[in-house]
């Protein structure tokens, strides 16, 4: 088997194992956090968003970092350091009885959340031009099958070896992504970066790419679809509500539909990824990209319309088909506009993106909803979404000659 076939199957594993680890703790931290003897309600819920969202900042302030250190000494080296780290600070979960060190925990595993971007930035060094598109898009699903496994067997292992023991079962995901990568991930001496030769000190990344434009665009694509995919959840199980009353629909399976609403998302774009993949790769990443945005932008007009809780969770499985010619062709572009000695800082960049649009999406929706409703949650989304196409279609226009005429 060709070397890079055997890393994509290997890093999908490992991210797989980390993404499934990180989030079986989504459906119960408020209860954890009840454990600790906080009992008011309004209070758990605004701590519990901070648990999750503190996580995220550190990430979003770690992941370049964690990028300039892949190219300085190499992409298996930080997979391994990362998922050791990972696998180390859960540990210590089952231990706490403070909310304080709750927060310092759930900030230390944001500072290590190094893997995905670093198993990312592997993948596009070494899958040859022609099959980038494709391999991204493959290594992507490994990523969402895992956000979507997780809560699954979180909420099953909550029922039947309680919260605390079952965070040992997320310390065995987090250090198999570390075995993952220490036993399997071959990178020879061509894949290693120069750096890690000559000890050289990185230097600024925006002169080295070319189509600095498309490259700020395609920074801002990144963080403003996580916005839009994260808008909704703060209000969803309310939203839902709404809608069943409206429907004239007993009330008593709100919460499972929520659920279902938030993961058909990932269900369209874990179905879809490796088609579009492919698709990019023959008819133009570019080209998919605005498709795909427009696409999205437009989806959430009806979303602001919808009658009832199918018709939304309809939309949202569509929007995951959107949403998977969106990522995964924003990290070829990334390749192919980047030079190969700085792609861990490049996709370091890139993951602080998604991070930070997984903190500024809540909370925007929260905001909206509180001061204009839900529905205009989902207008003003539309109209972020169709901005930042015209972002990227005024990018397009200045792409360098060696990304056209088929990205």
């Amino acid at each position: 088997m060709e070397l890079w076939k055997r890393n994509l199957i290997v890093c999908w594993l490992g991210e797989f194992t980390t993404s499934c680890g990180m989030s079986i703790v989504v459906p119960f931290m408020p209860f954890y956090i009840e454990q600790m003897g906080i009992k008011d309600l309004s209070t758990v819920s605004v701590l519990s968003g901070a648990a999750f969202s503190i996580t995220f900042v550190t990430a979003a302030v770690m992941a370049p970092v964690w990028g300039t250190l892949a190219d300085l000494r190499g992409r298996k080296t930080v997979m391994m350091c990362t998922g050791l780290g990972l696998a180390v600070s859960n540990f210590f979960y089952p231990f706490l009885h403070s909310i304080w060190l709750l927060m310092l925990m759930r900030a230390l595993q944001g500072v290590v959340s190094g893997y995905i971007p670093s198993a990312n930035a592997l993948m596009a060094r070494v899958t040859p031009e022609k099959k980038t598109g494709w391999a991204l898009a493959t290594l992507s699903t490994g990523m969402m099958s895992g956000s979507l496994l997780g809560p699954v067997i979180g909420g099953y292992l909550d029922t039947t070896i309680h919260i605390r023991n079952t965070f040992f079962v997320t310390t065995a995901s987090l250090f198999l992504s570390f075995l993952i990568a220490a036993l399997f991930v071959k990178e020879d001496a061509g894949e290693r970066p120069l750096a890690v030769v000559t000890h050289a000190k990185p230097g600024p990344l925006l002169p080295t790419i070319d189509g600095k434009l498309l490259f700020v665009a395609l920074m801002a694509t990144t963080c403003l679809i996580n916005v839009a995919n994260q808008s909704i959840e703060p209000i969803v199980s309310l939203f839902v509500r709404q809608l069943f009353v409206q429907s004239h629909t007993g009330t008593g399976q709100i919460s499972l539909f929520s659920g279902i609403v938030i993961s058909a998302t990932g269900v369209g774009i874990l179905l879809s990824a490796s088609l579009i993949g492919r698709l990019a790769d023959r008819t133009g990443c570019m080209r998919v990209l605005i498709l795909s945005l427009l696409f999205s932008g437009i989806l959430f007009v009806p979303m602001a319309l919808v009658q009832n809780a199918w018709q939304l969770m309809a939309l949202r499985f569509l929007f995951g088909i959107s949403q998977a010619g969106i990522m995964p062709v924003v990290s070829t572009l990334l390749k192919k506009t980047s030079p190969a000695d700085v792609f861990g800082r490049v996709f370091g960049y890139n993951q602080a993106m998604t991070y930070l649009g997984m903190v500024l999406g809540p909370l925007l929706g929260s905001l909206i909803s509180a001061r204009l409703g839900f529905s205009h949650i989902f207008w003003i989304t539309a109209g972020i979404l169709l901005g930042n196409l015209a972002l990227v279609a005024a990018a397009r226009r200045k792409l360098p000659a060696a990304l056209s005429p088929r990205s």
